[in-house]
This record gives structure tokens, C-alpha cells and sequence, in this order.
């Protein structure tokens, strides 16, 4: 089982053995990304215990809510991953799904502001590069087996965070490619946990 909760053959197809002793894998194109055959269905916490909830009109904060709460709310997350030809990281896309509406996360640049924000429509399942605006790098963090960061695959160094705004927490881009070696910033560590729908 990977950390994420898939059994290994969902994100690597093996074609056969063949000659006896040789392995092999589906060929893919190098730097190419294509939507596994499952994705995940999962709350997202922040470091203060807060789950990433979506408004009627999706927009995203982080709120204090009970698992019961949650479940009761018509909004699902889910995680599209995708198959790459490089490893130490799983390519991701986050979606919402509210009643008959698909939003996905998207980064993007505004006024010299890099942002991330919610946008009509599915991630796409195949993609020919592996620098999308919709695809995140999710990753174990070290030494932490249940938190988890996601890079922008778009901007390397620019990572998911949540930052205060108002009385609450908003998710927002950070730019981590400044941290000072042995700082870590919890404020870009998230727990995955399962939904119920």
C-alpha cells in the first residue's frame, strides 16, 4: 500500500512478464501526466484542527466544524492522481463537487500576485506536460506520515498554505523557495482524512 491509501497497481500498470525473467511497464511519454484509474475522496485539515470547507458559492476557507457537520454538508473533495514518469511525489488535481457543480483548484496570476482559486470544470485526464496550472506535486512530509504539502506543478517552490484573514483561515499560494534550511513552515502541511459520502 502507498502512503495515500491506493493499492500500488491503481498508479502502475504493469504490461506482463515476459521472457521469464523481464519486467514490463506501460510506456509513457517522459514528462507526460494521465489520470490513474482511481481517485481519492478526502477532508482537508490545517495544522490548527480546521477542516477546507466550500461555501454554497465555493469559495474555500478553513472552518472549526465536526466530522458530523462535514458529513452532513453536500460539498465533496476529491483528489485526481495522475501517472508519471517521475517519482518521490504523486501529481495531483483538487476538486469540488457541491450538487451538480465541478470546480477545480487552479493557480494563477494576477497583477504580479500569484494565487490559487476555484474554476468551472474538471481537471483534465491527460495532460502533455507536467507544468499545469491545475496539478499539485502532493507529498509525504518527513517524519510526519499523515501530513502532506502540495507544490504547485506550475511554480516550483510555490506551495498550498493557509494563511488568516478576518477572523479566519484562507488557502492561499506561498512561496517557500526563501525558507531558510531546517525552518519548516507547519502553515503548508496538511492531513488527508477519508470522507464519508
Amino acid at each position: 500500500m502507498d502512503p495515500f491509501g491506493l493499492p500500488e497497481e491503481h498508479c502502475i500498470e504493469v504490461i506482463d512478464f515476459l521472457d521469464g525473467e523481464e519486467l514490463y511497464f506501460q510506456d509513457y511519454e517522459a514528462d507526460a501526466l494521465e489520470q490513474c484509474r482511481l481517485g481519492l475522496s478526502r477532508m482537508i485539515r490545517n495544522n490548527k484542527g480546521q477542516y477546507l470547507v466550500a461555501s454554497k458559492d465555493l469559495i474555500l476557507k478553513f472552518e472549526d466544524q465536526t466530522r458530523r457537520q462535514l458529513d452532513c454538508d453536500n460539498v465533496l473533495f476529491m483528489i485526481k492522481l495522475y501517472k508519471n514518469t517521475e517519482g518521490g511525489s504523486f501529481p495531483v488535481a483538487i476538486q469540488i463537487k457541491s450538487g451538480a457543480k465541478l470546480k477545480s483548484l487552479k493557480c494563477e496570476e494576477k497583477e504580479n500576485k500569484r494565487k490559487v482559486l476555484l474554476v468551472e470544470g474538471e481537471a483534465p485526464g491527460y495532460i502533455e506536460n507536467n507544468c499545469h496550472a491545475m496539478v499539485f506535486y502532493m507529498k509525504v512530509v518527513e517524519d510526519i506520515h499523515d501530513r502532506y504539502t502540495f507544490q504547485s506543478a506550475l511554480w516550483s517552490g510555490w506551495y498550498l498554505a493557509f494563511e488568516p484573514e478576518d477572523s479566519q483561515y484562507k488557502l492561499v499560494l506561498k512561496n517557500m523557495e526563501d525558507e531558510v534550511d531546517g525552518n519548516v513552515d507547519e502553515n503548508v502541511h496538511f492531513e488527508l482524512e477519508p470522507q464519508q459520502k
